[in-house]
């Protein structure tokens, strides 16, 4: 019996937050252990040259998974598999061309790159991961294909090899480079290559994927159907990801505008480049944090375009509305018991993660405090995306990430250039960013469907976070008092998350319906005596 959609759904959801949750596992593995041996300057020129690679990973592969993606879920929904596999051949072709382009600017313009930054010692860090561009735009290819198809399984598999790559490699380069006494702009540049050695072994395992398992499409089913020409199809393509690959890219080129407004604006206020490098890697510190729980967001946020694309396709439009609560709803239940966790134990949980540096953990905790609420909003923002991407709406998000970016350099400009307040303007900046983008982005969702509870759903989430609040806030200190703050940190993380799931089914914020959705869901269900 085939699937229905909603069932796929929660199944890719569900297999994603797992690859999802492993990617992150592994990443805080990575990035803890670098953190700790390079220090906060060497953090600031690793988020440089970090930065600079996310700015044009976003746009050369933004929009175009998303398209990919949209146009498989509907063609294959019709039936339309030689349509489907055409697809795939002109989606390669322009990944691999783009890539390759963006790898090369990188490349010729990266001492251009640093000077504009204001961090010039990120030079061979960008040297270093500009490869990495190309690898990661043909893997994109490939996921967005089967994630259109509704088999999150390549890409689960996939990000996993990638992030292990990037550990093993990077920790590795990091570690000789230090014991050869290298500099450290050689070093950062060696723990930000594992980044590259990564997706050399995602694509490889991509390519070895299609190679073994094929197409995944009946070879004779749609045989007499007409097929439209590659140069339809480039068209298609291009007119859903050019403004989708311009929204993702409003934010993330507004981000590397930023961070150069920071770092001025930090000197602008008094003080030295050296001292502006610190402060601005103490504050990325937060961020890493802050970022975290975005990984397991992301799975509804790709799951939820093939789901809701078919639903619309086949004109089922209760399905499709459906979909969209449950996402909300999912959403909220993941981000805000994160948000509400970071905001109460920030120091601890910092000092935990960064124990041989706490100087820079006492600058980066309070800064923590406040991009905290945040965890919600950027949730939000990349599930509403998805949500407008999947109904058609794919030119609304580019047009609310510009107003959120807009407010962000701002605010930034603004307060962190303000003698007394400097760095913590920034995370002032992105909450009220994120802030703006989901607002309107729920607004228009809410105009533009019929039948999606967007308020409801995020009622019964926020009381059971707000008790698990209130459990971690009390218990830390005797905790502390008797085993001591790293321990504490642990065992208040565990009875927060155990009681905010006692209250959650307490409440019935979980329906039924929708457990028995994801893999297992009878067994989870009777687990949970619902």
């Amino acid at each position: 019996m085939k699937k229905s959609r909603s069932s796929s759904f929660f199944e890719g959801a569900f297999i994603l937050v797992v690859s999802n949750a492993i990617v992150k596992v592994i990443g805080a593995f990575f990035s803890i252990p670098i953190t700790n041996m390079i220090g906060g300057d060497g953090n600031g020129i690793f988020t440089v040259a970090y930065y600079i690679y996310q700015a044009m990973f976003v746009i050369s592969t933004a929009g175009l998974p998303v398209a990919i993606s949209k146009m498989v879920a509907e063609a294959n929904a019709l039936g339309k598999y030689r349509e489907v596999k055409r697809i795939f051949r002109v989606s390669i072709t322009i990944f691999s061309a783009i890539g390759g382009a963006v790898t090369a600017i990188m490349i010729l313009w990266a001492d251009v790159f640093v000077e504009m930054i204001g961090n010039t010692l990120a030079y061979y860090a960008v040297m270093a991961v500009a490869p990495s561009i190309f690898f990661v735009s043909v893997v994109s290819a490939f996921r967005g294909y089967y994630q259109g198809l509704s088999n999150m399984v390549p890409t689960a598999i996939s990000q996993v090899i990638e992030a292990g790559g990037k550990l093993v490699f990077g920790l590795l380069f990091t570690y000789v480079l230090i014991e050869k006494g290298f500099s450290l702009e050689i070093v950062v540049a060696g723990s930000i290559g594992g980044v590259t050695v990564g997706t050399v072994l995602s694509a490889l395992y991509v390519i070895m994927f299609r190679l073994k398992r094929g197409s995944g499409l009946p070879e004779s089913s749609g045989g007499q159907m007409s097929v439209s020409s590659y140069a339809d199809v480039s068209k298609s393509l291009i007119k859903i990801a050019i403004p989708v690959t311009i929204g993702s890219s409003v934010l993330s080129v507004t981000n590397f505008i930023d961070m150069g407004v920071v770092l001025n604006r930090l000197q602008f206020a008094g003080l030295t480049e050296v001292g502006a490098n610190f402060v601005y890697g103490c504050y990325n510190m937060a961020v890493k944090m802050f970022n975290m729980p975005q990984a397991l967001i992301v799975a509804l946020s790709v799951s939820i375009i093939p789901a809701v694309a078919s639903a619309c396709a086949r004109k089922d439009m209760k399905k499709a509305s459906d979909t969209i609560t449950a996402a909300l709803r999912f959403t909220a239940i993941m981000a805000l018991p994160c948000a509400a966790g970071l905001a109460v134990l920030s120091h601890p949980i910092l000092s935990l993660l960064y124990y041989k540096i706490p100087d820079e953990v006492d600058v980066a905790a309070p800064l923590l405090v406040i991009i905290a609420p945040a965890v919600l909003l950027v949730a939000l923002v990349s599930v509403t995306n998805a949500i407008l991407q999947a109904i058609g709406k794919v030119k609304v998000p580019m047009m609310t990430m510009l107003a959120g970016g807009i407010v962000k350099l701002a605010t930034n400009y603004i307060l962190v250039g303000t003698p007394g307040i400097e760095i913590y303007g920034a995370p002032i900046g992105t909450t009220l960013c994120y802030g703006t983008i989901s607002l309107l982005n729920l607004v228009i969702i809410a105009k533009a469907t019929k039948g999606v509870a967007v308020i409801r759903s995020f009622i019964k989430p926020f009381m059971a976070s707000a008790v698990m609040a209130a459990c971690t806030y009390v218990l830390y200190a005797p905790f502390e008092g008797v085993i001591g703050g790293k321990l504490a940190t642990v065992a208040d993380i565990g009875i927060s998350a155990a009681v905010y799931l006692v209250v959650l089914i307490a409440i019935k914020a979980l329906p039924k319906e929708e457990v028995l959705m994801l893999p297992k869901g009878e067994k989870i269900a009777r687990l949970l005596k619902m």
